[in-house]
């Protein structure tokens, strides 16, 4: 099992609640009507603490069989011309690492 884990920040200017509601209500459901490849989907928001800066505003993973399944999600039409389009309108500023996942409880 493969992991790929994004975090980032929304875009500035743009409210968390604002954020929030689009990643949930267009993005999640876009991805995950879109591409039936992905074991699992999980988004991660930052709770807001006064005094504490979060250095990030999500955390996103999404688990695949293996390597190819990713390659494959990557270089498929629905990721060029339908999740990474939203992509764009999301708004987020992301960066992605890969991880084999190891379960222990």
């Amino acid at each position: 099992m493969i992991k790929l884990i994004f975090t980032g920040k929304k875009a500035p200017g743009q409210s968390m609640q604002e954020f929030k509601k689009y990643y949930l209500e267009n993005h999640a459901q876009l991805f995950m009507k879109t591409i039936p490849d992905a074991r699992k989907y999980t988004i991660n928001f930052a709770i807001e603490r006064p005094g504490k800066e979060n250095p990030f505003d999500f955390i996103t993973e999404i688990w695949w069989d293996d390597l190819d399944a990713v390659r494959r999600f990557y270089k498929s039409d629905e990721y060029k011309n339908i999740i990474q389009p939203d992509e764009v309108k999301l708004g987020a500023l992301a960066q992605g690492s890969y991880f084999e996942e190891f379960v222990q409880k």
